[in-house]
């Protein structure tokens, strides 16, 4: 699945280097992001994903992996200090899969803003 991201870095000093040529005009906007995996609203995320399937799979494929995503969200727990947690909104800290559905959500996020400008 290739995702539409308009705003990556390879890293921080390329972020660095790109950052200081950047024209900033009126139109732009700052975005902090605090807490990222428990605000991460896994039903929208999950529908993200869905879209973004069926650009390139086909309806079975995409069904199955659906499924597999949701079994994986719902057993959502991770571990803390010798302690096991369940968090009551957002995708697990540590999870193989979080990443991934922080960078889904957030490039979606990204790309509306960006049709808004354009």
């Amino acid at each position: 699945m290739q995702l539409d991201n308009h705003y990556n870095t390879i890293n921080s000093s390329s972020l660095a280097n790109n950052l200081s040529i950047v024209k900033i005009n009126s139109n732009h906007k700052i975005t902090y992001v605090k807490d990222l995996y428990v605000n991460i609203p896994t039903e929208v995320t999950i529908k993200i994903t869905k879209q973004q399937l069926l650009k390139s799979n086909d309806i079975h494929k995409t069904k199955q992996i659906i499924t597999f995503l949701k079994t994986i969200l719902v057993q959502n727990y991770f571990e803390f200090q010798e302690k096991i947690y369940y968090p009551y909104k957002g995708i697990a800290m540590g999870s193989p899969i979080s990443g991934t559905m922080a960078e889904l959500f957030l490039q979606y996020i990204e790309s509306r803003q960006h049709k808004a400008i354009t």
